[in-house]
């Protein structure tokens, strides 16, 4: 895996602008008569020619995973993967209608867009191929307009007037035989997962070990849509072996607190109770004495998102569920994979693994949230629901990657119980789910709801009809009738 490297600007290469590389399509390049939900529908959709795809440096790209959309703070779409040249890069994507808006939204010069490894324009201005990020590094860069293979003003009307709750086929839906679209749903759930252990398993095959991956998707998990980058960050910042060999449990939350840049300063101490400030003293003592001894530059505070989060989601008490996990006697204690194979061998393998990925912090955070600030009691457990999404798109991709890569084999592994695990997990409500509930089709494991998502989000959403089992059965029904 390439993260984005620290590449000191020497000098800004002028953009190719030639016509041979680079159009001004229809309408004129201020593009204020096309939403930027758009240009972002157009990348996560691919409705554009991606054939001999380069950037404006003529760099050739190709996709092999746009990414996820992001409807909050923050980059339009993360967790995409892509080849541009001759290397890899895992990390966000921005979308905007022209290349100026880089610069007018100040992404230049926040940290939380330094994770940027491609900027997708819809038209080309003056700012087109000298986008920077906040270590003056350039920004790769492409443009869609001369790609689109239909009329602009269709494709805005088109994405304008369309239904975007309804499914396609959701008036036919009833006509479709149930056993179908349970199978059809079943196996894109097996296609999910398959591409997430196919991912994984890249990385193991590059010398990544297994650990570190297991803390990377584990304190992804934790951070949610809007905290995932910078959580996958702090684990790279500060990885398995350093936290394992650290006894105290306030230490290790005192380390990952201060490298995340979450320790609040003294000064906004002032309005908290003595409990409180004499706590939050005690954790940058802490992590002033540990980071003498391994001095790893600290995150910035602005690239965690708080806005819109509920309280139990909050970085700080989620950074103080991960500290606990590198406990003597917790998950990453001791042989983390193998606890974990261990546990998926068992009969009742699922809370075997449950117990082993729970996770209790330091007293302190019965009482908060957040550090600076002092709450009504509750309990700082790891809850059991955001365990078993851990589980969904951590533990069991993880496991089914070693298993393929030959990695710490076992023949009890081998048997594939990384399905037999989403098969015994229920299904999470969220929006994909219901659509399809209010069809009549309620899925009936975490399995199935996987299944959903990839067939709302990967066919429904992006015109996939044609490869579709179901919108082939009913284009045949219709074509025959």
């Amino acid at each position: 895996m390439r993260r984005v490297p620290d590449r000191r600007l020497v000098r800004v290469r002028e953009p190719d602008l030639s016509p041979d590389s680079v159009e001004v399509h229809e309408p004129a390049p201020g593009g204020r008569s096309v939403p930027e939900a758009f240009v972002q529908d157009l990348w996560d959709a691919q409705r554009f020619n991606r054939s001999d795809l380069t950037t404006t440096d003529g760099e050739r790209v190709r996709i092999l995973d746009p990414g996820d959309l992001n409807t909050d703070a923050g980059p339009d779409f993360s967790g995409a993967h892509l080849r541009i040249g001759e290397v890899d890069w895992f990390g966000d994507v921005e979308i905007h209608v022209t290349s100026g808006a880089w610069f007018d939204h100040n992404h230049h010069r926040d940290p939380r867009y330094d994770r940027v490894i491609l900027h997708v324009t819809l038209h080309a201005d003056l700012h087109t191929g000298r986008l920077t990020r906040t270590d003056g590094s350039v920004l790769p860069e492409i443009v869609l307009a001369p790609r689109l293979q239909r009329s602009l003003h269709r494709m805005v009307h088109a994405f304008v007037q369309r239904d975007r709750d309804e499914l396609v086929c959701a008036p036919q839906w009833a006509d479709v035989p149930a056993p179908l679209r349970r199978d059809w749903i079943q196996t894109l759930g097996s296609k999910r997962l398959s591409r997430r252990a196919d991912r994984l398993q890249l990385r193991l095959k590059r010398g990544t070990p297994a650990d570190i991956l297991l803390q990377e998707r584990l304190f992804a998990g934790l951070g949610y849509a809007k905290n995932s980058e910078p959580m996958i960050d702090l684990a790279r910042r500060v990885p398995p072996s350093v936290l394992r060999s650290i006894r105290d449990a306030r230490d290790r939350e005192s380390l990952l607190l201060g490298t995340a840049g979450l320790l609040p300063d003294p000064g906004r101490l002032l309005t908290a109770d003595r409990h409180t400030a004499d706590a939050v003293m005690d954790f940058r003592a802490r992590y002033a004495r540990l980071h003498a001894d391994r001095p790893v530059p600290s995150m910035n505070t602005t690239a965690w998102t708080f806005f819109r989060l509920r309280p139990n989601n909050l970085p700080p008490l989620r950074i103080a569920q991960a500290a606990a996990w590198f406990g003597p006697d917790a998950l990453f204690g001791t042989a983390p994979i193998e606890q974990l194979q261990h546990a998926a061998r068992k009969q009742r393998a699922l809370p075997a693994i449950r117990d082993r990925l729970s996770a209790v912090p330091t007293v302190f955070w019965e009482t908060h949230y957040r550090p600076s600030t002092a709450t009504k009691r509750h309990s700082p457990a790891l809850g059991q629901t955001r365990i078993d999404t851990l589980i969904i798109n951590a533990v069991v991709p993880l496991l089914r990657a070693i298993a393929q890569s030959g990695e710490k084999m076992d023949k009890h592994i081998q048997g594939n119980p990384t399905s037999v695990l989403l098969e015994q997990l229920p299904s999470k409500r969220d929006s994909v789910t219901r659509r399809f509930r209010t069809l009549g089709t309620t899925p009936r494991s975490a399995a199935e709801a996987q299944g959903m998502h990839e067939l709302f989000g990967n066919y429904c959403t992006r015109g996939g009809c044609l490869q579709c089992e179901i919108g082939q059965f009913l284009l045949d029904r219709d074509a025959s009738g």
